[in-house]
Protein backbone atom coordinates (compact mmCIF):
# COMPACT_ATOMS: atom_id res chain seq x y z
CA UNK A 1 0.00 0.00 0.00
CA UNK A 2 1.45 3.46 -0.72
CA UNK A 3 2.46 6.04 2.15
CA UNK A 4 -0.37 7.80 0.24
CA UNK A 5 -3.30 4.98 0.70
CA UNK A 6 -1.90 3.98 4.00
CA UNK A 7 -2.21 7.57 5.63
CA UNK A 8 -5.78 7.67 4.55
CA UNK A 9 -6.66 4.72 5.73
CA UNK A 10 -5.61 5.38 9.20
CA UNK A 11 -7.06 8.31 9.11
CA UNK A 12 -10.31 6.64 8.20
CA UNK A 13 -10.11 4.45 10.71
CA UNK A 14 -9.11 6.67 13.39
CA UNK A 15 -11.92 8.99 12.58
CA UNK A 16 -14.66 5.82 12.98
CA UNK A 17 -13.18 4.72 16.75
CA UNK A 18 -16.24 4.94 18.91
CA UNK A 19 -16.78 7.08 21.63
CA UNK A 20 -15.26 6.22 24.51
CA UNK A 21 -17.33 5.75 27.69
CA UNK A 22 -15.83 7.27 30.51
CA UNK A 23 -17.88 9.88 32.01
CA UNK A 24 -15.77 13.37 34.37
CA UNK A 25 -18.26 15.11 36.32
CA UNK A 26 -17.30 18.45 38.04
CA UNK A 27 -18.29 17.48 41.65
CA UNK A 28 -19.97 21.35 41.55
CA UNK A 29 -22.33 19.35 39.14
CA UNK A 30 -22.84 15.91 40.55
CA UNK A 31 -26.93 15.78 40.81
CA UNK A 32 -26.51 12.06 43.45
CA UNK A 33 -26.48 9.92 40.20
CA UNK A 34 -25.67 9.20 36.67
CA UNK A 35 -25.22 6.60 34.41
CA UNK A 36 -23.04 5.76 31.41
CA UNK A 37 -23.38 3.35 28.63
CA UNK A 38 -20.66 1.32 26.17
CA UNK A 39 -17.39 -0.37 27.19
CA UNK A 40 -14.64 0.94 24.28
CA UNK A 41 -12.58 2.74 27.16
CA UNK A 42 -8.93 1.97 27.87
CA UNK A 43 -7.49 0.28 30.93
CA UNK A 44 -4.31 1.34 31.97
CA UNK A 45 -3.13 -0.04 35.11
CA UNK A 46 -0.05 1.69 37.67
CA UNK A 47 1.93 0.06 39.77
CA UNK A 48 2.92 2.62 41.99
CA UNK A 49 3.67 3.16 46.12
CA UNK A 50 4.06 6.31 48.21
CA UNK A 51 7.65 6.14 49.22
CA UNK A 52 8.52 5.65 45.27
CA UNK A 53 10.33 8.97 44.41
CA UNK A 54 10.10 8.63 40.82
CA UNK A 55 6.10 7.64 40.97
CA UNK A 56 5.82 10.70 42.99
CA UNK A 57 8.06 13.04 39.97
CA UNK A 58 5.36 11.32 37.61
CA UNK A 59 2.10 11.64 39.31
CA UNK A 60 1.34 15.44 39.09
CA UNK A 61 1.72 14.74 34.95
CA UNK A 62 -0.34 11.84 34.92
CA UNK A 63 -2.97 13.90 36.75
CA UNK A 64 -2.84 15.84 33.20
CA UNK A 65 -2.36 13.17 31.10
CA UNK A 66 -5.01 11.36 32.32
CA UNK A 67 -7.21 15.16 31.97
CA UNK A 68 -5.79 15.13 28.13
CA UNK A 69 -6.91 12.03 26.88
CA UNK A 70 -10.35 12.79 28.20
CA UNK A 71 -12.53 10.05 28.50
CA UNK A 72 -10.37 7.73 26.04
CA UNK A 73 -8.85 5.72 29.03
CA UNK A 74 -9.60 4.70 32.59
CA UNK A 75 -6.35 4.73 34.61
CA UNK A 76 -6.21 3.21 38.29
CA UNK A 77 -3.08 3.39 40.54
CA UNK A 78 -2.43 0.13 42.71
CA UNK A 79 -0.22 0.51 46.41
CA UNK A 80 1.46 -2.42 47.72
CA UNK A 81 1.14 -4.22 51.25
CA UNK A 82 4.54 -4.03 51.66
CA UNK A 83 4.69 -2.24 55.36
CA UNK A 84 6.26 0.93 53.60
CA UNK A 85 3.02 2.38 51.96
CA UNK A 86 0.77 4.63 53.21
CA UNK A 87 -2.35 2.74 51.78
CA UNK A 88 -1.47 -0.62 51.38
CA UNK A 89 -5.27 -1.22 50.43
CA UNK A 90 -6.03 -4.67 50.49
CA UNK A 91 -7.73 -4.39 47.35
CA UNK A 92 -4.80 -3.25 45.25
CA UNK A 93 -3.28 -6.23 46.48
CA UNK A 94 -5.50 -8.44 45.18
CA UNK A 95 -5.15 -6.86 41.81
CA UNK A 96 -1.47 -6.90 41.78
CA UNK A 97 -1.80 -10.50 42.60
CA UNK A 98 -4.04 -10.93 39.85
CA UNK A 99 -1.38 -9.05 37.34
CA UNK A 100 1.30 -11.24 38.46
CA UNK A 101 0.06 -14.45 36.95
CA UNK A 102 0.80 -13.10 33.83
CA UNK A 103 3.29 -10.89 34.50
CA UNK A 104 5.33 -11.76 36.88
CA UNK A 105 8.11 -9.61 36.24
CA UNK A 106 5.84 -6.96 37.42
CA UNK A 107 8.12 -5.61 40.19
CA UNK A 108 9.24 -1.88 39.85
CA UNK A 109 7.44 1.15 40.48
CA UNK A 110 6.24 2.92 38.70
CA UNK A 111 5.30 0.33 36.27
CA UNK A 112 2.15 0.67 33.73
CA UNK A 113 -0.17 -1.74 31.63
CA UNK A 114 -2.19 -0.90 28.95
CA UNK A 115 -5.34 -2.87 28.61
CA UNK A 116 -3.20 -5.76 30.31
CA UNK A 117 -0.33 -5.63 27.45
CA UNK A 118 2.97 -5.36 28.20
CA UNK A 119 4.79 -4.21 31.11
CA UNK A 120 5.85 -0.52 30.85
CA UNK A 121 8.17 0.27 33.60
CA UNK A 122 9.56 3.57 34.97
CA UNK A 123 9.04 7.14 34.05
CA UNK A 124 11.12 6.80 31.12
CA UNK A 125 8.63 4.01 29.45
CA UNK A 126 5.89 6.33 29.42
CA UNK A 127 6.31 7.47 25.63
CA UNK A 128 5.72 3.53 25.20
CA UNK A 129 2.42 3.77 27.37
CA UNK A 130 1.20 6.89 25.07
CA UNK A 131 1.87 4.24 22.25
CA UNK A 132 0.28 1.38 23.81
CA UNK A 133 -2.58 3.67 24.22
CA UNK A 134 -2.76 4.69 20.52
CA UNK A 135 -2.25 0.91 19.69
CA UNK A 136 -5.52 -0.02 21.43
CA UNK A 137 -7.55 2.55 20.30
CA UNK A 138 -6.59 1.79 16.37
CA UNK A 139 -6.85 -1.46 16.80
CA UNK A 140 -10.35 -2.71 19.41
CA UNK A 141 -12.92 -3.58 17.28
CA UNK A 142 -15.62 -5.22 19.62
CA UNK A 143 -16.16 -4.32 23.55
CA UNK A 144 -19.13 -5.44 25.86
CA UNK A 145 -21.51 -3.39 25.70
CA UNK A 146 -22.17 -2.12 29.47
CA UNK A 147 -24.79 0.17 31.76
CA UNK A 148 -23.87 0.89 34.98
CA UNK A 149 -25.06 3.65 37.30
CA UNK A 150 -23.36 5.52 40.56
CA UNK A 151 -25.97 6.70 43.28
CA UNK A 152 -24.79 8.61 46.05
CA UNK A 153 -26.23 9.56 49.35
CA UNK A 154 -24.51 10.71 52.37
CA UNK A 155 -22.96 7.60 53.20
CA UNK A 156 -22.30 5.39 50.35
CA UNK A 157 -21.49 5.29 46.82
CA UNK A 158 -23.60 2.52 44.70
CA UNK A 159 -22.61 1.06 41.61
CA UNK A 160 -25.42 -0.94 39.39
CA UNK A 161 -24.13 -3.25 36.34
CA UNK A 162 -27.31 -4.01 34.49
CA UNK A 163 -27.88 -7.24 32.59
CA UNK A 164 -28.22 -8.32 29.78
CA UNK A 165 -24.45 -7.98 29.14
CA UNK A 166 -23.49 -8.48 25.16
CA UNK A 167 -20.98 -10.52 24.65
CA UNK A 168 -20.89 -12.37 28.18
CA UNK A 169 -21.13 -15.47 27.09
CA UNK A 170 -18.34 -16.55 28.72
CA UNK A 171 -18.23 -18.73 31.90
CA UNK A 172 -14.56 -17.93 32.37
CA UNK A 173 -15.11 -14.00 32.52
CA UNK A 174 -16.24 -11.56 35.12
CA UNK A 175 -18.18 -7.97 35.86
CA UNK A 176 -15.40 -6.27 38.17
CA UNK A 177 -16.17 -3.00 39.84
CA UNK A 178 -13.28 -1.22 40.90
CA UNK A 179 -13.86 1.78 43.74
CA UNK A 180 -11.23 4.10 43.48
CA UNK A 181 -10.60 7.88 45.90
CA UNK A 182 -8.87 11.09 44.43
CA UNK A 183 -6.66 13.63 46.61
CA UNK A 184 -6.31 10.34 49.15
CA UNK A 185 -4.14 12.26 52.07
CA UNK A 186 -0.98 10.50 52.91
CA UNK A 187 -0.53 9.89 57.03
CA UNK A 188 2.50 12.22 57.87
CA UNK A 189 4.18 9.17 59.59
CA UNK A 190 5.12 7.39 56.27
CA UNK A 191 7.82 8.17 53.63
CA UNK A 192 6.48 10.58 51.46
CA UNK A 193 8.97 12.15 48.57
CA UNK A 194 5.93 13.89 47.04
CA UNK A 195 2.32 15.86 47.32
CA UNK A 196 0.54 15.94 50.61
CA UNK A 197 -2.12 12.96 48.63
CA UNK A 198 -1.91 10.57 45.96
CA UNK A 199 -4.38 10.23 42.83
CA UNK A 200 -6.26 7.36 41.68
CA UNK A 201 -6.33 4.87 44.75
CA UNK A 202 -7.95 1.39 44.43
CA UNK A 203 -9.57 1.29 48.04
CA UNK A 204 -12.15 -1.49 47.34
CA UNK A 205 -13.67 -3.82 44.62
CA UNK A 206 -16.30 -6.71 44.22
CA UNK A 207 -15.92 -9.08 41.46
CA UNK A 208 -19.16 -11.00 40.41
CA UNK A 209 -18.33 -14.06 38.19
CA UNK A 210 -20.70 -15.88 35.53
CA UNK A 211 -20.05 -18.88 37.34
CA UNK A 212 -18.90 -18.87 40.66
CA UNK A 213 -19.42 -16.77 44.44
CA UNK A 214 -19.31 -12.89 44.24
CA UNK A 215 -15.74 -11.78 45.77
CA UNK A 216 -15.95 -8.28 47.60
CA UNK A 217 -12.90 -6.43 49.23
CA UNK A 218 -13.92 -3.63 51.39
CA UNK A 219 -16.98 -2.81 49.71
CA UNK A 220 -20.08 -4.51 50.41
CA UNK A 221 -21.97 -6.43 47.85
CA UNK A 222 -25.71 -5.45 47.80
CA UNK A 223 -27.26 -7.95 45.61
CA UNK A 224 -25.82 -9.54 41.88
CA UNK A 225 -23.98 -6.81 40.32
CA UNK A 226 -24.42 -4.30 42.85
CA UNK A 227 -21.90 -3.04 45.13
CA UNK A 228 -21.59 -0.25 47.47
CA UNK A 229 -18.58 2.05 49.10
CA UNK A 230 -18.79 4.14 51.87
CA UNK A 231 -18.19 7.74 50.70
CA UNK A 232 -18.42 9.81 54.28
CA UNK A 233 -14.39 10.66 53.82
CA UNK A 234 -14.11 11.18 50.31
CA UNK A 235 -15.01 14.03 48.37
CA UNK A 236 -14.00 12.87 44.60
CA UNK A 237 -14.05 9.18 43.63
CA UNK A 238 -13.77 7.40 40.43
CA UNK A 239 -15.33 3.62 39.76
CA UNK A 240 -14.36 1.33 36.82
CA UNK A 241 -16.45 -1.08 35.58
CA UNK A 242 -14.92 -4.05 33.70
CA UNK A 243 -15.56 -7.05 31.48
CA UNK A 244 -13.17 -9.05 32.11
CA UNK A 245 -11.37 -13.09 32.20
CA UNK A 246 -11.53 -14.69 35.84
CA UNK A 247 -8.43 -15.54 37.74
CA UNK A 248 -8.93 -18.68 37.37
CA UNK A 249 -8.94 -18.43 33.11
CA UNK A 250 -5.79 -15.71 33.07
CA UNK A 251 -3.63 -18.91 33.80
CA UNK A 252 -4.07 -20.34 30.92
CA UNK A 253 -4.47 -17.13 28.72
CA UNK A 254 -1.82 -15.18 26.92
CA UNK A 255 -1.68 -11.57 27.31
CA UNK A 256 -2.83 -11.47 23.62
CA UNK A 257 -6.20 -12.92 24.34
CA UNK A 258 -6.84 -11.98 28.08
CA UNK A 259 -7.48 -8.00 27.15
CA UNK A 260 -10.02 -6.41 29.14
CA UNK A 261 -13.10 -6.61 27.07
CA UNK A 262 -15.52 -3.85 28.17
CA UNK A 263 -14.65 -0.81 30.45
CA UNK A 264 -16.93 2.29 31.01
CA UNK A 265 -16.09 4.85 34.13
CA UNK A 266 -17.80 7.52 36.26
CA UNK A 267 -15.50 9.83 38.10
CA UNK A 268 -16.12 12.96 40.19
CA UNK A 269 -13.23 15.00 40.45
CA UNK A 270 -12.38 18.38 39.90
CA UNK A 271 -10.52 18.61 36.31
CA UNK A 272 -6.80 19.32 36.93
CA UNK A 273 -7.22 22.19 33.75
CA UNK A 274 -10.04 23.42 31.75
CA UNK A 275 -8.70 23.39 28.72
CA UNK A 276 -8.05 19.79 28.23
CA UNK A 277 -8.72 17.70 25.07
CA UNK A 278 -8.37 14.86 23.89
CA UNK A 279 -5.10 14.45 22.28
CA UNK A 280 -4.69 10.51 21.46
CA UNK A 281 -7.40 10.84 18.59
CA UNK A 282 -6.99 14.46 17.11
CA UNK A 283 -2.88 14.42 16.99
CA UNK A 284 -2.73 11.28 14.98
CA UNK A 285 -5.44 12.39 12.60
CA UNK A 286 -4.05 15.55 12.17
CA UNK A 287 -1.04 14.04 11.61
CA UNK A 288 -1.84 11.37 9.34
CA UNK A 289 -4.11 13.97 7.04
CA UNK A 290 -0.41 15.73 6.87
CA UNK A 291 1.47 12.78 5.65
CA UNK A 292 -1.22 12.52 3.34
CA UNK A 293 -1.27 16.05 2.30
CA UNK A 294 2.20 15.62 1.57
CA UNK A 295 2.11 12.29 0.14
CA UNK A 296 -0.13 13.89 -2.47
CA UNK A 297 2.15 16.55 -3.01
CA UNK A 298 5.00 14.74 -3.46
CA UNK A 299 2.92 12.38 -6.31
CA UNK A 300 2.09 15.52 -7.80
CA UNK A 301 5.37 17.05 -7.90
CA UNK A 302 6.49 13.42 -9.30
CA UNK A 303 4.28 13.22 -12.00
CA UNK A 304 5.11 16.63 -13.42
CA UNK A 305 8.76 16.20 -13.51
CA UNK A 306 7.86 13.00 -15.50
CA UNK A 307 5.47 15.18 -17.94
CA UNK A 308 8.29 17.35 -17.85
CA UNK A 309 11.07 14.76 -19.00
Amino acid sequence: MSGVRKALFLTILLALIPPADAIRINPDSWENSAVVKGGFTILVEEYTATWCESCAQIDEDLEIITDDHGSRISMVSYHPSDGVDAFQPPAAEHRLERLKIQHPDLAGTPSFLVHNGLVREGVESWPDVQSDILKEESSQRGFTELMVTAETNETELTVTVFPPFHGLDHNNTQISILFLEHNKEVADEFINPGTDSRDRVLVGLAEFPKIGNPVSIDATIVAPFVASYPIESMDQWSVIVVHEYTTEALANKTITDSKPLGVVEISLKDPHREDSAELPLILPIIIFVAIGTLGIISSGKKKKVQEEE
